[in-house]
């Protein structure tokens, strides 16, 4: 496969094999790719390719890899080196992260609408000084990941009466107020808050504190709640998630420090999503070689603080490959008809000498131009063009190097 639509980067083997999972197809007619290829090639690099039809019968081809660890140093190589074999009309990535838990709750899967590395900038004796790059997401795609319905993943289900109660009292056992939390009302929809906390206050599980106007666990729901969690060891199969978009703050190191996130709002972004390790550095290899588009959704596993662990994990990775998945179905360009051989002569035959300008005013980075064949460069310039579903631009940028006979040429369709 020379190229692909998108090209999906995870950065854990449980992550690769829940996005392979969620984008094969169930059925003969159903959505999702009917066949997968292998492709070893250069074997620090290996992929899976397929082409994914959607529901509405469109189709765009994806290729799916992953690094042999997680982290920034091992994917940039990896990942710069197959958007340049494969040249993506999309760079993205799906997987697990720390969410902020002032903007999420565990399940969740953020979508980013800015990705930037957090631990980037100068540490002087006094503190460290934030020096960050921020790369935005196009408005329309964060716009449409806003108005995704999360009940319409198979991973959302709403709360039962008992995952409610289970739910209150793991977040007593936290430390944490369910009144405030911010998935509260997920799980104690309008009108349900007493008839739900009625049975943990019968059986004995929580009693009603005066001093505190609150609720609180007893020794009874403690030893409960202990043990809830530790017979949770499959994890959850569904849940009342939500899609949240927001900031996604990249670093080096796996945290676990409660304080993180006062760090990260005090280094000048205020509103964190989530914290991992690997969408900056995805996202930048976009930027560099002039990827169209990039898209990341990472579903929330952990806080990022002491009570870390791996109970949401494959929920999380899963959840967020749904997201992905239904938002490429959506986004995903629709490539052009190729236009024909015989004007694709006509125009690089003529561009001998504006081809440099050309490419200034189209954007080729300087390490693409020096790709393009010795002696041959308009033509491979074009081809750096089609291959991004770019060839569109050409009459403009045609005319604005003075080429308005060849811009001509292209909306003619080649007629002399």
């Amino acid at each position: 496969m020379e190229s692909v639509d998108v090209l999906i980067v995870t950065a854990l083997p449980e992550e690769f094999a829940a996005a392979k999972e969620v984008a094969t197809a169930t059925g003969p007619d159903g959505p999702g790719v009917r066949r997968w290829q292998e492709h070893a090639g250069d074997e620090r690099a290996p992929y899976v390719a397929g082409e994914y039809v959607t529901a509405a019968g469109r189709s765009f081809t994806v290729a799916l890899a992953r690094p042999p660890r997680m982290g920034g140093r091992t994917t940039a190589p990896m990942v710069t080196t197959l958007t340049d074999r494969l040249r993506p009309t999309c760079l993205a990535m799906c997987g697990v992260c720390a969410g902020n838990p002032a903007e999420t709750a565990h399940g969740d899967v953020v979508v980013a609408e800015a990705v930037y590395e957090y631990d980037e900038g100068l540490q002087t004796e006094d503190g460290f000084l934030g020096d960050h790059r921020q790369y935005p997401q196009d408005t329309r795609w964060v716009r449409r990941a806003q108005e995704l319905d999360p009940a319409t993943l198979p991973s959302h289900g709403p709360a039962t009466g008992a995952e409610a109660g289970t739910w209150f009292l793991e977040r007593l056992h936290l430390g944490q107020n369910p009144r405030t939390h911010i998935a509260r009302r997920r799980y104690f929809p309008t009108g349900t808050w007493h008839t739900r906390l009625e049975p943990l206050a019968a059986d004995g599980l929580i009693a009603f504190d005066n001093d505190s106007a609150g609720w609180t666990l007893t020794d009874k729901g403690t030893q409960e709640i202990r043990r809830r969690l530790a017979d949770d060891v499959d994890g959850p199969k569904t849940l009342p998630l939500a899609v949240v978009t927001g900031p996604i703050a990249s670093g080096s190191a796996v945290v676990t420090e409660s304080g993180i996130w006062d760090r990260l709002k005090a280094m000048g972004v205020r509103r964190v999503a989530a914290l991992e390790m690997e969408a900056a550095t995805v996202v930048t290899v976009a930027h560099e070689r002039a990827v169209p588009h990039w898209l990341v959704a990472k579903g929330v596993m952990d806080r990022a603080d002491r009570h870390k662990d791996d109970r949401y994990r494959l929920f999380a990775a899963r959840a967020s490959a749904e997201v992905l998945f239904r938002l490429l179905e959506e986004l995903v360009p629709v490539r052009p008809a190729p236009l024909p051989g015989k004007l694709k002569l006509q125009v690089v035959r003529q561009l001998t000498f504006d081809w440099l300008d050309l490419a200034d005013v189209v954007g080729v980075p300087p390490h693409a131009r020096a790709r393009f064949p010795h002696g041959d460069e308009p033509r491979g310039l074009w081809e750096w063009l089609e291959s991004r579903d770019r060839l569109g631009e050409l009459p403009d940028a045609l005319t604005a190097i003075g080429r308005a006979d060849l811009a001509e040429l292209i909306r003619t369709g080649g007629v002399a």
